[in-house]
């Protein structure tokens, strides 16, 4: 049994699953409950909140596996991901390169970190080079002098990740491991051809907005953002003046990621904040709340693109995008995102793993169900490894500076 807690701003989901001996996946389990103000921007602001929320979302899930759990694998979004390619040279001497040789790589890497205030979430090879021949995929096996090792390193801030497994302890669990949640998210959503091709994936949760690139298989870039739906929502109740969760009803039930025509001549009734009696509900057009909504979505949205243009693995994600998290089960978004990122989008929905009910196979369960498949399958090697630190640090010059670049021009 393997348990998988996706702790975010506005729901806490917990899924259990066995694995059988060939490997696959069977949920047995499944738990969800609002986090109604515990967590603000994938960072803990309530622990309270945020325990009782864990613990009812795994009481769920246990009484419906029929089994208890002591350990929990962690979905993290907070803290400021960084982003960041390293890489090493080793000597080989002329012999077979073997997986010492590729452990003495990540190694040498890891001196070049600064341990004092990040934490390491994953380290991963990006890429291969011997002897200056880059795109090697495999290297193990192979002759040459020296071994080129691309490292990818996503760290982050330690202290919103301690206050994360703080309260999943209150809760009297323990914790297995932390993954990523936008690489989480990737992983359950992006179709093996996509992964390889590369592809962005884009996670719109309440609090945050992930953002993942895959090339060749293995994630190259991995971001979070500060923003989400909850600020659409905000915005809503502002301009509607609305009660917040009655601008959250209005945002799910009547709300559009693009304006129709017909919106115009559609009334909504909108409770008014405060308001009582004959003025608690005010009709207006259909078009006022949509009109925010797109606005809203749009400035999120460039802001994604700006991030991917930014990060110089714009060119590595190809024409393809792929939209999950609550937010992206809008309607019209996938159109109005095509629009404003200028590349080809569709809509992510996690594999479907037997035993999954209806209700998480939607696109808001998709980290929850890409932690299970990291935990099980382990599509790639994960050197990352317990007091992991700050900064990476990248030697300049020669070989290095051009497999950097054969990573950017070839993923």
């Amino acid at each position: 049994m393997i348990a998988a807690l996706d702790v975010g701003s506005a729901k806490v989901a917990c899924l259990i699953a066995e694995v059988d001996a060939e490997g696959a996946i069977h949920v047995r389990g499944v738990g969800n409950r609002a986090n109604g103000g515990g967590v603000s921007s994938g960072a803990i602001v309530d622990m309270e909140m945020t325990e009782k929320a864990i613990r009812a979302s795994v009481d769920q899930a246990e009484k419906m596996a029929g089994t208890t759990i002591s350990d929990v694998w962690l979905t993290f979004s907070g803290g400021e991901p960084k982003s960041t390619i390293i890489e090493v040279q080793v000597d080989i001497a002329g012999h077979a390169v073997s997986e010492a040789d590729i452990d003495r790589a990540v190694a040498k890497a890891r001196e070049d970190v600064d341990v004092e205030e990040d934490n390491i979430l994953h380290m991963f090879a990006a890429a291969y080079g011997v002897d200056g021949n880059f795109g090697v995929r495999a290297p193990i096996g192979m002759y040459g002098k020296k071994l080129t090792v691309a490292l990818h390193v996503v760290s982050a801030d330690s202290g919103p990740l301690q206050n994360l497994q703080a309260c999943v302890r209150r809760a009297h669990l323990g914790v297995a491991g932390v993954v990523l949640a936008p690489f989480a998210a990737g992983l359950s959503t992006l179709v093996e051809d996509e992964a390889k091709m590369g592809a962005a994936c884009i996670d719109i949760g309440a609090g945050t907005t992930g953002i993942s690139v895959f090339a060749q298989g293995a994630l190259v870039h991995a971001e979070v953002l500060p923003m989400g739906g909850s600020m659409i929502t905000e915005q809503v109740a502002r301009a509607l003046l609305a009660p917040f969760d009655q601008a959250e009803r209005l945002k799910t039930f009547n709300g559009a990621a693009v304006v129709d025509p017909a919106d115009e001549r559609l009334e909504i009734e909108v409770p008014q904040v405060g308001e009582r009696g004959g003025d608690s509900v005010a009709r207006m057009p259909r078009s006022a709340l949509t009109s925010v909504i797109q606005k809203e979505l749009e400035l999120l949205l460039a802001t994604v693109g700006d991030r991917l243009d930014a990060s110089g693995f714009s060119g590595v994600a190809g024409r393809r995008v792929v939209l999950t998290g609550g937010v992206a089960q809008a309607e019209g978004i996938r159109d109005l995102a095509s629009r404003v990122l200028g590349r080809q989008v569709r809509i992510g929905r996690p594999e479907v793993i037997d035993g999954l009910p209806q209700a998480a196979q939607a696109s808001s369960f998709s980290a929850a169900l890409g932690l299970l498949i990291y935990v099980v399958r382990r599509p790639v090697q994960d050197a990352a490894k317990k007091n992991k630190p700050e900064k990476v640090k990248g030697p300049a010059g020669g070989t290095f500076n051009r497999l950097t670049q054969w990573v950017r021009n070839n993923f």
